[in-house]
């Protein structure tokens, strides 16, 4: 299983799946339910099974990746990671807060004739 957004709907009956890092996944209406159907909104989170295309199509007709069972879910599974504990953080080299960055240190180019 597979976890998505719905990304975009049609009223026709079919939509689109965005998953993270891969490409968009069709879906009908068929594998939903009419009633189901109609609880569906845009940004929902899915859950959902990619379908075995048979190898007698024309490669016209294999177009992207297609749904075969799709079930609504109330939240994605995981969240949002807490912070890291202060121990687990990234160590900075000891100068780095001691020195300003080069760019803000003031350059003398040692121009003294334009000194009044």
């Amino acid at each position: 299983m597979f976890y998505g957004y719905v990304k975009k709907l049609s009223p026709r009956g079919f939509g689109f799946i965005g998953q993270e890092g891969g490409p968009d996944v069709y879906f009908h209406v068929s594998q939903l339910g009419p009633e189901e159907f109609a609880r569906i909104r845009p940004e929902q989170p899915v859950m959902f099974e990619l379908a075995k295309r048979d190898p007698s199509e024309k490669p016209a007709e294999r177009k992207g990746l297609r749904a075969a069972v799709v079930k609504l879910i109330d939240r994605m599974p995981g969240g949002v990671l807490p912070e890291p504990p202060p121990s687990m953080a990234p160590r900075h080299h000891p100068r780095s807060k001691r020195r300003k960055a080069t760019w803000k240190r003031k350059i003398d180019l040692g121009n003294e004739d334009d000194a009044p």
